[in-house]
């Protein structure tokens, strides 16, 4: 089965702008050394958790469908220059679950005199489309709660909070304190509702059913609130 293959970046992109000034191309074997560096330099925080992984030459060889190499790969890399002076400005990485249809982020990054242009959101309208044009049937993308701009960046793509995992990665808070932190679980899905199934009603707890009101609503085997009695007047 030909199930989310990577096409041409070309053809992912098919419905989405790229912003003024920028291109974008497909990450290859010889971006490497320069694009490691300046992660390192941009984004310190790198150092620990599991985006430190994307400072490893490695990493990149052994998982990724590089330009040129293997389309087999699970993860893909979209490099972001600078159209003008051809400077590497951002990097987006996706990873693809063909078994579930479920396409993710690894990382996105823009250098940061970039940061509050417009550009950060070409990561996550990126992700949808890139998701469409391959055939996911759901987008998932993990926020850090450190600042604001990336979570507004997937609300304003129609992402959709669906949790916050604690103790999810870990991550420098402040020079030289490394803690476990909390990040925001946001998904958008790509297929009809006729084709979900929602869960049933009566095998979920308190708990999952408060959760589950909240962020989507009253169930449809929900019992309805019955309202309270008047209060009685004594005379």
């Amino acid at each position: 089965m030909d199930l989310m293959r990577w096409r041409s970046l070309e053809e992912m992109l098919s419905g989405i702008e790229t912003p003024e000034g920028c291109s974008a191309e497909q990450l290859a074997r010889e971006d490497l050394p320069r694009l490691t560096a300046l992660l390192e330099s941009w984004y310190p925080d790198i150092r620990v958790g599991t985006e430190s992984r994307h400072l490893e030459p490695s990493f990149y060889e052994r998982e990724f469908f590089l330009r040129g190499g293997s389309p087999d790969r699970s993860l893909y890399g979209i490099l972001v220059r600078d159209r003008a002076s051809g400077d590497i400005i951002g990097l987006l990485t996706m990873e693809r679950n063909v078994r579930g249809l479920q396409l993710s982020a690894a990382l996105g990054v823009l250098e940061p005199s970039r940061r509050g242009l417009g550009i950060g959101f070409l990561g996550t309208a990126a992700l949808e489309v890139v998701g469409r044009n391959i055939g996911a049937e759901v987008v998932l993308y993990y926020s850090t709660l450190k600042t604001a701009r990336a979570q507004r960046n997937a609300e304003n793509q129609g992402f959709k909070l669906v949790g916050l995992v604690p103790a999810f990665d870990v991550d420098a808070i402040a020079p030289g304190k490394v803690k476990r932190v909390y990040e925001a679980l946001y998904s958008k899905v790509l297929v009809a509702e006729e084709r979900i199934h929602l869960p049933e009603w009566e095998a979920l707890t308190p708990s999952t059913r408060a959760l589950y009101t909240h962020l989507f609503g009253p169930h449809p085997a929900q019992p309805a609130a019955v309202p309270a009695p008047p209060e009685r007047l004594h005379g």
